[in-house]
């Protein structure tokens, strides 16, 4: 009698134990550190709420969120990742850039794509830019990872950088750098 009684405890502490282990397990394991995350009308979450105690970056950047999709390197490159050629600076050299499109970002973050939501760039110095995601999916946004076959790192472009084919689209010829935004660290749909 004992060991049934032990298997029907076990059983029913595994059932229980899976209910509240269930959103931990939807979410995504990461193979390294974490260089994006994606917050705001978004539906897939692989992170919860940011912590003030916890996400000392975001507070100090004023980002919170009650749950978001995060990014590592590995995460990035499984996404539709291209390789695109671009002057950056503006009439500087001709670099290859290699990264995922942003729609499949933001895709795979969960976006409702249709409803052309207002997407706010944020990178590690504090710049910011507020931009229809519409126009950043028509002039081609790739959110790199690389230039020229080089990671990028902390203290040069990285984590990762938003950049244009400039150099293959004649339309793209005169877009200034403005939306060109380097080290990248989040993205918040509104």
């Amino acid at each position: 009698m004992t060991n049934f009684i032990r298997r029907q405890f076990l059983a029913l502490t595994i059932a229980v134990l899976s209910i509240f282990a269930t959103p931990l397990m939807a979410q995504t394991p990461h193979q390294g550190p974490i260089i994006l995350t994606v917050s705001g009308a978004i539906e897939n979450h692989n992170r919860g709420a940011s912590d003030p105690d916890f996400d000392k970056f975001f507070t100090y950047n004023d980002v919170e969120f009650t749950a978001a999709a995060q990014f590592d390197f590995a995460g990035l490159s499984a996404l539709d990742v291209v390789d695109i050629s671009a002057d950056f600076p503006m009439g500087g050299s001709v670099h290859s850039f290699s990264g995922p499109t942003l729609w499949s970002v933001l895709n795979a973050a969960g976006v409702d794509m249709d409803s052309n939501p207002l997407i706010i760039m944020r990178a590690l110095d504090g710049y910011a830019i507020e931009v229809p995601l519409d126009e950043l999916v028509d002039a081609g946004a790739v959110i790199a990872h690389s230039r020229d076959g080089n990671m990028f790192a902390l203290g040069d472009y990285g984590p990762t950088q938003i950049v244009f084919p400039r150099a293959e689209r004649e339309d793209l010829a005169d877009m200034n750098d403005d939306r060109w935004i380097w080290s990248i660290f989040h993205i918040h749909v509104e």
